[in-house]
């Protein structure tokens, strides 16, 4: 069972890192409260403990552990771990957080369709990854009021996480992924080079949108049904998931309307509405790469540019840009070949820096 408030409080107030057992996971789930030894140390220690079980057989075999990480009183952002044997035999341990858009979950980066496994690959390949449900859905907890879930909420809330995932996965640096709103928390988070290593930009708009997405995104009425949802929470449904899904396959489609649509908190879905941007790249230090299709129709491709120019231009850090060519959007959940030219991107960046 999940562990109690108090219990998760008393971990944080030591500033030892917090988890505790949640839904089942496939293969397997762990529960562990602020042990100061992550599940890769324990993994290597049931190596050296039964020599059998360090066989290479079973370098990739897949392991989830979801974690609750306090992040303040009665608060917590639950984190889904993914990790294989090879991620804790590395020398050079890596570990990647991945933050997700406006209306998606964790899960929005291991879609159970082949070839859209993103973080499972991503452990297969010796990354330990940890992907977030935001404070305001999933299995997180929930503010009073969802208005309060703004963009500020969010990037202090990630930076408790950052930490978590420093201690869990036992580095000194993480490496940051995010896409849409997920990539303006990320492009924050990479302002201390002592904690992150490098940033991943996805699916982004900066400073200036398509015509689709002033009509749509920033119409009057939309906003005002936004703002006016009880408590501040949206009860997302699958119409609201026109801008995501189109371009993907059958299958994607509807491993994504079966899994994503729930109770989201409104405050970081009206922050393009106080105007653009309204998030602060220039301060990042680490080396970033910035993803954009050429027939994206939120942003406008001179947006992608600008936010390169921007990014680092006080903090010392450089971005490297890409364009797929014929991609929309997201690029990662699209048909092939966009979605394996994305991952190749991102796959060959983390493997340089």
């Amino acid at each position: 069972m999940r562990a109690s408030v108090a219990t998760c409080f008393i971990a944080w107030a030591l500033s030892l890192v917090g988890c505790a057992a949640g839904e089942p996971a496939q293969p397997e789930s762990v529960d562990r409260i602020g042990t100061g030894e992550g599940p890769l140390s324990t993994v290597l220690q049931d190596d050296e403990k039964n020599p059998q079980l360090a066989a290479d057989a079973d370098l990739d075999e897949v392991r989830t552990v979801h974690h609750y990480v306090p992040v303040g009183w009665h608060r917590t952002v639950h984190v889904v771990q993914k990790f294989t044997k090879r991620c804790a035999r590395r020398q050079d341990r890596r570990s990647v957080l991945l933050l997700p858009g406006t209306i998606v979950k964790a899960d929005f980066y291991d879609i159970d369709v082949d070839g859209y496994r993103f973080q499972t690959e991503l452990a297969k390949a010796g990354y330990d990854t940890f992907a977030t449900d935001y404070e305001g859905s999933g299995g997180s907890s929930y503010p009073d009021d969802g208005h309060d879930v703004t963009h500020r909420f969010l990037v202090e809330e990630s930076r408790r996480v950052l930490e978590a995932v420093r201690h869990i996965g036992g580095v000194p640096r993480v490496d940051v992924l995010g896409e849409s709103n997920g990539g303006a928390v990320a492009s924050e988070l990479c302002d201390d080079a002592r904690r992150t290593r490098s940033c991943v930009l996805s699916s982004m708009i900066y400073r200036t949108g398509t015509p689709m997405f002033y009509s749509v995104f920033l119409d009057p009425a939309f906003l005002a049904f936004i703002d006016g949802q009880p408590q501040g929470y949206m009860n997302t449904t699958a119409d609201l998931y026109f801008n995501i899904v189109p371009r993907s396959p059958k299958p994607v489609q509807d491993a994504i309307l079966a899994t994503q649509p729930g109770k989201y908190a409104v405050g970081t879905m009206l922050a393009p509405a106080k105007g653009l941007p309204w998030f602060d790249p220039t301060h990042a230090r680490v080396p970033a790469l910035i993803i954009q299709g050429t027939l994206d129709n939120t942003a406008e491709q001179s947006d992608a540019d600008d936010l390169r120019a921007s990014y680092g231009s006080r903090g010392g850090g450089v971005a490297t840009l890409v364009r797929i060519e014929g991609a929309n959007h997201i690029p990662r959940i699209e048909n092939s070949p966009y979605s394996d030219q994305w991952k190749n991107f991102v796959f060959e960046f983390l493997k340089t820096h």
